[in-house]
């Protein structure tokens, strides 16, 4: 009996021993945890702040967002580039926004003679002179035959051929100068009025007289001031301005075709009536009708209007305007230009593109000169532009 309670009193203290035993060995291994922690955090005194990482990059964000606004506001419609180094100021919104100024790096004028560029040599003389320069990509051009260039600067016409057959196989891409006054009697160069520049690509001239609409491109947008070069692209694999011309081209021709395979079973009668028709479409004119609204500058006192389809331009010179005004018992002045459908370059088609330009000092601020395009729709009929 008494060696069962010795044995059971021996139990009870070694479990009494060994949870003391444990509850020690427990406090040690905390306290030396705690005291590991304290040196870490002492040693470790750099605290990341992640204002300092996310602040940075909302700034590159902010300064991305905003060069990729100005890059979308300068890069509309594709299609006209230019390099003043001062802030883009936009004039207005139409169609794809073409009055543009370009700030890129790309479209400073650094070497025009590097191994990529054939450079026009024309020994220009710049003074009092403004400049256009004309960047054409080779790329996607055959180099045979020649480019018809025609545009209107500063209100005045500047007409150009180039031959591309002398052009070197392995050139990308060519510069043509395209040199106008700075100030005429009608209007003076500035750095928000407009322009266009068009070429046409004559490699077959007796099948461009028929039934083809003549391979071509066009840039519109604005000076980049009097006295900097401004730059212009054309044929560049970018532009959307033949594509668009063609499909015009095409879906009328389309329906023209329809029409008369439809009505070969008809009468005699009225297959006279189509010929009759046929030779109402074919008429050898096309008419540009063009309108210059003057109700926020009633004081105009002298204006060109031009009209230029095909590398053709027409042009009108109101000197009085005041004098036509009360001729016509309003403030919107027009002109009807009536061009040869058969051109030295090709026939016009329906989709070719034409455009109307308006010039006067008066007409500023902000802009001497505006111009606006459209594609021809009727042959024989008025093809109408408001030109403000």
């Amino acid at each position: 009996m008494k060696n069962r309670i010795f044995n059971r009193n021996l139990i009870i203290a070694l479990s009494v021993i060994s949870s003391i035993l444990f509850f020690m060995f427990w406090l040690e291994s905390s306290y030396a945890i705690k005291n590991d922690n304290n040196i870490q955090e002492e040693d470790f005194d750099y605290i990341f702040d992640p204002g300092e990482y996310i602040g940075d990059d909302e700034k590159e964000a902010k300064q991305e967002a905003e060069n990729t606004n100005t890059n979308n506001l300068n890069n509309k419609d594709n299609l006209v580039q230019h390099p003043p180094n001062k802030p883009q100021e936009m004039s207005s919104d139409i169609e794809n926004t073409n009055m543009i100024k370009k700030t890129n790096d790309e479209d400073k004028i650094i070497n025009p003679h590097d191994d990529d560029t054939y450079a026009e040599e024309d020994d220009l003389n710049l003074e009092d002179k403004v400049l256009v320069k004309s960047r054409i990509n080779l790329l996607n051009l055959e180099k045979r035959g020649y480019l018809n260039i025609v545009a209107f600067i500063n209100g005045q016409e500047v007409l150009k051929n180039v031959t591309l057959d002398k052009i070197e196989p392995s050139k990308k891409s060519l510069n043509v100068n395209l040199a106008v006054k700075k100030e005429t009697d009608i209007v003076q160069a500035g750095d928000r009025d407009e322009f266009f520049v068009c070429a046409y690509h004559v490699k077959d001239l007796q099948r461009e007289s028929t039934d083809s609409l003549t391979y071509f491109d066009c840039d519109e947008g604005d000076l980049a001031g009097p006295d900097e070069p401004t730059i212009s692209r054309l044929f560049s694999p970018s532009s959307l301005v033949y594509q668009e011309s063609k499909n015009i081209f095409n879906n009328s021709s389309s329906k023209y075709s329809q029409l008369i395979t439809a009505d070969k079973s008809v009468s005699n009668n009225i297959n006279q009536q189509e010929e009759e028709g046929e030779k109402q479409k074919e008429k050898d004119t096309v008419k540009v009708k063009v309108y210059s609204p003057l109700e926020d500058r009633k004081n105009t006192q002298k204006l060109k209007i031009i009209a230029m389809v095909k590398g053709q331009i027409k042009s009108a010179v109101i000197d009085n305007v005041q004098e036509e005004f009360d001729k016509i018992g309003g403030y919107t002045i027009s002109r009807t230009f009536t061009f040869d459908r058969d051109t030295n370059i090709g026939k016009i088609q329906i989709g070719d593109k034409f455009f109307a330009c308006v010039s006067s000092t008066d007409l500023n601020p902000p802009e001497g000169q505006e111009c606006e395009k459209r594609v021809i729709k009727n042959i024989g009929k008025e093809n109408v532009l408001y030109a403000r």
